[in-house]
């Protein structure tokens, strides 16, 4: 049941990686990401953007297309070659939810 949790939500993120849905509407972030998630989001995208404007993430934070562009750039994409596909977003996707944990992680070890 996972791995079909975690294909779907791949798959919407690849569709939202453009920022257009053609005919069909986009989803909200919030299929895929808490809202909590935005401010880890933020961070993350803050700390991938390089210099050059390829490499910094042209959709606005809190849209489908930004949290896709975080987790291609999360999963090793450039942002020059190509469009980043499903393995490289899956990639990325496991990577913030890595983060996620580790960040939690930490707040419980200031509770001790």
């Amino acid at each position: 049941m996972a791995t079909l949790v975690a294909a779907v939500i791949v798959q919407r993120l690849v569709h939202a990686r453009d920022g257009a849905a053609g005919d069909r509407p986009l989803r909200p972030v919030t299929d895929a990401f808490a809202a909590e998630d935005r401010r880890l989001l933020e961070a993350s995208c803050a700390a991938l953007e390089g210099k050059a404007a390829r490499q910094k993430n042209p959709h606005p934070p809190g849209s489908p297309a930004y949290a896709a562009r975080v987790c291609a750039r999360l999963g090793r994409w450039t942002g020059y070659y190509g469009k980043p596909g499903p393995i490289v977003t899956l990639g990325g996707w496991t990577e913030f939810r890595a983060r996620k944990r580790g960040g939690a992680l930490r707040l419980t070890e200031r509770d001790l």
